[in-house]
């Protein structure tokens, strides 16, 4: 059975309970961190190719470079922006298999599988990519004109004549400019969500998105602030409760009378394996505020045992999936609330409601395929027969 919706703003602080599903979670927790691990070794290549040596790196940042503030080569520069890239696209593509979920969850299938929304997205979810790719290109390809236009303005007594005769398509053109790019932010909110409901390719995404910006513009800019006004809040009570989870472990096993000092090694040890950056101080009053603000200062541990150590580095993994835990939830709620926002505003501009759309069970037809393959050369071998 459906979800029963209102089909306006108070469907928004649903999010935070669609995003309180292990399943989902799960997800997000594998696209964090499969993106994480190609972003690091792209990033270790890219402080490699500008002169430092991996000892560096490791000291410096150990498994997460920040590159921010580093002087870095071209080819430096190069890997660390394929890095980002590639850790954005699989955050789309992971992103999809949430929104999926939860689609599905709103039509009352609350069992539907990890594997299928999994398939679905790395198969059917390349539009949510390619969807942004286009805008961008569009951009790119009316900068290059400009661009042009510029140098056939240095050209004496012709260049202005050219110049006085595009100046009105010039205006408008960069006008048009600033649409498409208020539609690329569009689409860090709406593209995975308009994927994952109406299963659209990249020009059925682009005019969703497009008649969203269109329409729907003031609504859906008071949806994303009531969003992001629940998300913190949330956010804060899931990252409060884990932090308070790490803070009785660490009461009961450092207690004098069973590992004491032997486990605030072990735990000093872990916390130095995490990042160091002066920019995550900015981050302070956020995991001061939760508890975690341990995190931030990592002590550097000597005349650790052997065990000791290999503890210390095993804790230190696992600190990194226990953070990983907590964004995944703040992640969850970005994707499941836009899609209860898409659900909502197709509602309010097409009076579509997605969650009545028989909607053909998502497939890779490979068994359709050779049946209609079987089909066509039995129909070949028939024409020929007869003739």
């Amino acid at each position: 059975m459906a979800v029963k919706m209102h089909f306006n703003y108070k469907d928004v602080p649903r999010a935070a309970r669609f995003a309180f599903s292990a399943k989902k979670i799960y997800v997000q927790f594998l696209g964090l961190l499969l993106g994480t691990i190609v972003y690091s070794i792209l990033a270790y290549i890219g402080f490699l190719a500008s002169g430092y040596s991996i000892t560096e790196v490791w000291n410096n940042f150990h498994y997460i470079p920040i590159p921010l503030g580093e002087p870095l080569t071209f080819w430096g520069l190069f890997f660390v922006y394929l890095g980002l890239a590639l850790f954005v696209i699989i955050q789309l593509l992971f992103g999809v298999a949430i929104a999926k979920i939860t689609y599905e969850q709103l039509k009352g299938d609350e069992f539907y599988e990890i594997k299928r929304a999994l398939k679905f997205a790395f198969g059917e979810g390349r539009s949510a990519i390619f969807t942004p790719i286009t805008i961008i290109l569009v951009i790119i390809f009316i900068l290059i004109g400009g661009v042009i236009l510029g140098l056939i303005g240095k050209i004496p007594w012709l260049g202005e004549l050219v110049l006085l005769l595009m100046s009105v398509p010039v205006i408008f053109t960069a006008v048009f400019i600033v649409y498409l790019l208020f539609a690329l932010a569009l689409s860090y909110f709406l593209v995975v969500p308009i994927v994952a409901v109406t299963n659209s390719d990249t020009f059925d995404a682009l005019f969703e998105l497009f008649s969203t910006l269109n329409d729907q513009n003031w609504r859906f800019i008071g949806y994303e602030v009531f969003l992001y006004i629940i998300k913190p809040i949330a956010f804060a009570v899931f990252a409060w409760s884990i932090a308070k989870g790490l803070r009785i472990v660490h009461w009961v096993l450092s207690a004098h009378w069973l590992m004491g000092d032997k486990f605030v090694k072990i735990e000093k040890a872990a916390v130095s394996y995490l990042p160091s950056h002066p920019i995550l101080y900015s981050f302070e009053p956020v995991l001061r505020l939760i508890g975690a603000s341990p995190l931030l200062y990592p002590q550097h541990v000597s005349h650790l045992t052997i065990p000791e150590s290999i503890l210390g580095f095993l804790f230190g993994i696992l600190l990194y999936f226990i953070i990983f835990v907590a964004l995944s939830y703040w992640g969850v709620m970005h994707w499941a609330g836009n899609t209860l926002i898409f659900v909502v505003l197709a509602k309010k501009k097409d009076d579509i409601d997605y969650l009545e759309v028989k909607e053909e069970e998502f497939e890779f037809s490979e068994e359709q395929g050779e049946s209609s393959e079987e089909n066509t050369e039995e129909t070949e071998a028939k024409e020929e027969g007869e003739s």
